[in-house]
């Protein structure tokens, strides 16, 4: 079976060998800071949507629940997410988290 690597730069992915999802970038300076936060067990059901390489901690998953979406940080056994925002305003958060302008 052939492994992927996605690398995300300058607002490219691209593709190494090695591992199957992307990778999250080196944070750059002046990068957004995310606030982290104790899951919130409201929603009945989650839909993950998009999650980096779980082969480097942590890992990040772009979760949809309940009409609203954020995102989900692991850390061996320690899960912590980000405030809820709208499908959109996630997402664009989802791609600043890859090229490493949030974190």
């Amino acid at each position: 079976m052939l492994a992927l690597r996605w690398h995300w730069t300058g607002g490219v992915m691209t593709v190494t060998s090695g591992c199957l999802s992307p990778h999250v970038s080196k944070p750059v300076p002046d990068h957004m800071c995310l606030v982290w936060r104790p899951p919130y067990r409201a929603e009945d059901r989650v839909r993950v949507i998009a999650w980096t390489c779980d082969c480097r901690a942590p890992f990040f998953e772009l979760c949809h629940a309940a009409g609203v979406a954020y995102i989900r940080r692991t850390r061996l056994n320690e899960v912590h997410e980000t405030y809820r925002w709208s499908f959109k305003e996630a997402e664009a958060v989802w791609r600043a988290l890859l090229g490493g302008n949030a974190r």
